[in-house]
Order: structure tokens, then sequence, then C-alpha cells
């Protein structure tokens, strides 16, 4: 999902809005996070500061990223630093038989290679206690694409960690070490991943309001049918905007129709209109919509229903034209249902039926 997420948010309207310069990216490292001069992997930690300081430069130059060679670039960024960090790892523990990490490191190496900002995801390595093992051991990985990472086992204590670099530390120090020197590479793909999604959400909460705001009112049957038929719209695994259209089935109207050939007196009259079948393109920039139409009307000596087109402009107001017998009428009509059309409701219903496209 995460990985679905950064693809949307490169792409997605949030980063237009980023271009003006309210994402910034820090790659300082806070106490927390401090690596200190007996770091064990002193020399990773100064590449990983590079390797942020590389991928803000190439990301704050080129919002809001529309450059087709740019994840080219981070690309190559994240795979140098995964062989320099990879290399380390292999050069201090490749021919120790207690700490056999070189299957993970690979993992960690090949994602790396591949990775991309829009695709992630971005190995962060760890440690933690071996729960299934009796005495004093400890587990050290990276978190990698496959489902399944390949988890190496460590002791605490092992003259083969003493003897890396000089480092006379115990083997839980020494990879404490290497997490805190590599994690820092993250720090502006985090930053940047946070930023956008704080835009991305300002902007579809912004969207949505509009929507619900300015688009024609809608009844529960048009909205599952509006959420159907953009399924493949609201199936993905990450938030999305409203529909771009929206469609019309059965939706009640009040007109004032006028018929020319009724009897004098009577040639303009309310009525009720039903639209059968349409669709509204909402978000246009001069929103329209079409769709078959039934009006009804009691007068004497002419038919009361008339079927034909009704036309809608700008989400609000709606012409139609009807016929039966030789006889035709012209009709209009405002949206009323907006007046009683609750936006949180509405906006609950679409959440509802988007759930059961899933």
């Amino acid at each position: 999902m995460r990985r679905l997420l950064i693809a949307f948010l490169l792409f997605g309207l949030s980063l237009s809005a980023l271009a003006a310069g309210s994402l910034s990216i820090d790659c300082s490292v806070s106490e927390k996070q401090a690596v200190t001069e007996d770091n064990v992997y002193k020399d990773v930690y100064d590449k990983a500061i590079q390797v942020c300081l590389d991928i803000k430069e190439n990301i704050l130059r080129d919002l809001p990223l529309r450059d087709s060679d740019l994840d080219s670039r981070l690309q190559q960024i994240f795979a140098e630093f995964g062989a320099y960090a990879a290399q380390a790892l292999k050069k201090d523990f490749g021919n120790s038989s207690a700490i056999q990490l070189n299957e993970n490191v690979d993992q960690m190496q090949e994602q790396l290679a591949r990775t991309r900002l829009a695709t992630g995801p971005v190995p962060e390595f760890h440690t933690a206690p071996d729960q299934d093992s009796d005495d004093e051991r400890y587990l050290g990985y990276f978190t990698t694409a496959p489902a399944e990472v390949k988890k190496f086992g460590f002791p605490k204590d092992h003259e083969d960690c003493q003897k890396v670099r000089n480092a006379k530390k115990n083997c839980l120090a020494v990879f404490e070490d290497f997490a805190a020197a590599f994690n820092v590479y993250r720090k502006a793909y985090d930053q940047f991943v946070t930023g956008t999604n704080k835009q991305l959400l300002n902007n579809l909460n912004r969207d949505w309001d509009r929507f619900l705001d300015i688009s024609k009112s809608q009844t529960a049957p048009e909205v599952w049918l509006t959420t159907w038929w953009h399924s493949d719209h609201f199936k993905t695994n990450h938030i999305v905007g409203p529909p771009s259209s929206q469609v019309i089935a059965l939706h009640p109207q009040l007109v004032y129709e006028y018929v020319n050939s009724a009897e004098d007196g009577n040639n303009a009259e309310f009525g009720l209109a039903v639209e059968w079948l349409g669709i509204n393109f909402w978000n246009q920039k001069v929103p329209f919509g079409f769709s078959v139409a039934s009006v009804y009307t009691d007068r004497l000596n002419t038919p009361d229903v008339r079927t034909g087109v009704m036309l809608h402009i700008d989400n609000k107001y709606s012409i139609g034209w009807g016929y039966r017998d030789g006889e035709d009428s012209i009709y209009f009509s405002m949206d009323l249902l907006t007046l009683f059309q609750s936006k949180k409701q509405q906006f609950l219903r679409y959440n509802a039926f988007d759930s059961l496209t899933k």
C-alpha cells in the first residue's frame, strides 16, 4: 500500500502545489539519531548524509517532479549507496561463521538497485531480540520488498565483532552502530513522503468539498451507480478524490413546462420530471450533462406525459425538450435537491459504496 501511495503522490495534483516551495527537507540529524565519533560505521554515516543531500537537491530542483530523468537519477543514488553499505558489511563479516548475513545484505543491495522514489520501498536496518532463542541472541535485518525477509542471527557478544575495525564492542553495539549510520540516508525520502502526503490529504479534502458543494445532487441509487461506473477509480489501494462524472438515474425534478399547443392559460405549468438515465460532467470548465427524461403535467386535452432529452448546465440549471403525439414542450428546472442534501451524508454514501466495490 505504501508503494502505491508514493506512486500516487508523485503523479497526483498535490505536487504542483509543492513546486511553489512549500516543501523543505532537512538532512541534519537530531540528538536521538546522533552518530557518535566512536561509531564503527562512521564512513557509512558520512555516505548516508551525502545520499540525503543528493536526494534533497534532486527533488527540490525538479519539483513538481515532471522530469522523466529524475527518478533514474535517484535510483542511481540509491543503488550506489546500497552497494557501498553491502560491501562494508561483507568485508567485516563475510568470513564469519557465527554471523552469516550475506543473504539479507544481498536482498538490501538488490532492492536499492531497483528502488525508484515513485515505487519504493526504501530499506531500513533493524535489530531485535530473537524470541525463538533460549540464549541471548539477536536478529539483524533490512526491511526489503520480499514478503519473507532473510533475517540473520547473531550473539550479543562474539570475538568476530570485537575485531571489526578494531571496534572492541560487542555484536549488538556494532550492529546498532550500523543501524544508526545506515538509516540516515532515508531522511530526505521520509520527509518528502510526509510532506506530499500532507499536501495530498489537503488537496483531496478540498476536491471532495468542492464536489459536494457544486456537483449535481444525487440520490443514494445514483451514488451507487456512480461508484460502480468508476469502480477502477475507487478500487485502488490509495485514497482518491471524487469521480470525474456522475451517473444520473431515476432522478426526480420539479420543472416549469411550456406547451405551445395547450389551451390558452394552460401553456405554462409546473410539473414533475424523472431523468431515467444520463451522465453529468461536473468538473469541466463549463460543467454539462444530459439525460433521457420524461415530464408530467396535468392539462386538459393534452397528453400528460412527454419524453425527450434534458440538458444540464453548470450543475444547477436544466433545460429539457419533450414530445408526444405531435406535441412539443420545453421546460426549465433548477436542482432544488441540493438545498436539502447533506454534504456529510453524501460523502458517507460514497464511502460506503466505495467499500462495496473493493
